[in-house]
């Protein structure tokens, strides 16, 4: 699935995405909020739901080749992480949901 419609099926709210990270296949979705756990088993090209909203999260995106961060319950990442996040070229959306409702809403389309 392309990372455009993910998006729209999802509602996410888009902090930083251009037309070539909208583009992109979504492969499949990992849920994580320990970073050395999702440096370890988090998929390339995966949708990757967490919680947390600091500039790491961009590292380890960049590093693993996500096709995305979603972060969820409501966490809004602050100007510092967006601003990294466009420089790395990691697209970055925003949910008030969980990832588990994320997860199921998305599942089997994948």
């Amino acid at each position: 699935m392309k990372l455009r419609q993910f998006a729209e099926e999802l509602s996410l709210k888009t902090y930083c995405a251009d037309e070539k990270h909208l583009e992109a296949e979504v492969t499949t979705a990992y849920s994580g909020d320990l970073l050395s756990d999702v440096m370890a088993h988090v998929p390339h090209g995966a949708a990757w739901f967490t919680v947390l909203a600091h500039l790491n999260i961009v590292a380890v995106a960049q590093l693993r080749d996500v096709a995305c961060i979603v972060i969820v319950n409501g966490s809004e990442p602050d100007k510092q992480t967006i601003d990294k996040a466009i420089s790395q070229k990691v697209a970055l959306f925003g949910s008030p949901e969980n990832s588990a409702p994320l997860c199921m809403k998305i599942g089997g389309k994948l």
